[in-house]
């Protein structure tokens, strides 16, 4: 088992898919399921089973089973919205399916129960290549190369992740919600420039909820900004003549 990293997949799958998708309770949640499935000591402990029987360590607390198990019961815990539910389940699950994957990829120690309660049997991975054959549970050697082969990689993912993001951002187009154009004064589909009605404000409610409503895209953002600015010029400059102008050669109405 690794000793020092096991909470460390959850912090490394959190920062991978951002912030504003999983939230810092949702991380510490995904944090304690990756460390829970050792919670099965206590089980042998309390001679509830042995050490390599069905309910002993690795044992079905180890399974895939109980990852989904574990998920669903997060679900119900997120709270309203079936997308909230349906994305704290698979990243709770994960969390507690790579207790497991980091326990199969050590080269010692048993095998787990994948597939229990289908199949009690211990199943062991192919592939074990985390060296820690005669190395201690405990000390700087183990925690040495646990950040070496543990670490690590989980480092590059998290990494990957806030790359792949930025990308997306980068190459996604600047969308703007229709209602979040339609500013007070803003230009209007055929280029004309309207002041706004009796008793509203500039700057109001609209002008308010458009940055809201593109809160995700940095690049609408500005954009909005840059409209609204233009739109206070322009009302600025009615409001003072009171008559028509040509504004970026369409005629404007006070």
């Amino acid at each position: 088992m690794a000793t020092y990293l096991h909470f460390a997949p959850a912090i490394a799958l959190a920062v991978a898919i951002g912030p504003r998708t999983v939230g810092w309770r949702l991380t510490l949640a995904g944090a304690f399921c990756a460390v829970l499935p050792d919670a099965d000591f206590a089980l042998v402990t309390l001679g509830l089973d042995r050490y390599s029987g069905p309910y002993g360590h690795r044992g079905f607390m180890h399974s895939l089973g109980f990852a989904l198990a574990l998920g669903a019961f997060g679900a119900l815990w997120a709270g309203p919205g079936r997308g909230r539910q349906l994305g704290a389940a698979a990243f709770l699950a994960l969390c507690t399916l790579s207790h497991p994957l980091l326990d199969g990829l050590i080269d010692r120690g048993i095998c787990n129960a994948w597939w229990w309660p289908l199949d009690g049997a211990r199943h062991c991975l192919g592939w074990r290549p985390i060296p820690m054959r005669g190395v201690g549970l405990f000390g700087a050697q183990r925690f040495q190369l646990e950040l070496l082969w543990i670490g690590g990689p989980l480092l590059a993912l998290a990494n990957a992740g806030m790359l792949l993001r930025r990308l997306w951002r980068w190459a996604r187009p600047a969308r703007v919600p229709a209602g979040a154009r339609r500013l007070p004064g803003a230009a209007e589909p055929g280029g004309t420039v309207r002041s706004p009605a009796p008793g509203t404000r500039w700057g109001g409610a609209g002008a308010a909820a458009a940055p809201a409503a593109a809160r995700d895209c940095p690049r609408a953002q500005r954009q909005l900004r840059a409209e609204a600015m233009r739109a206070f010029a322009t009302a600025l400059r009615l409001h003072r003549h009171g008559q028509w102008r040509e504004v970026n050669g369409a005629a404007v109405q006070p």
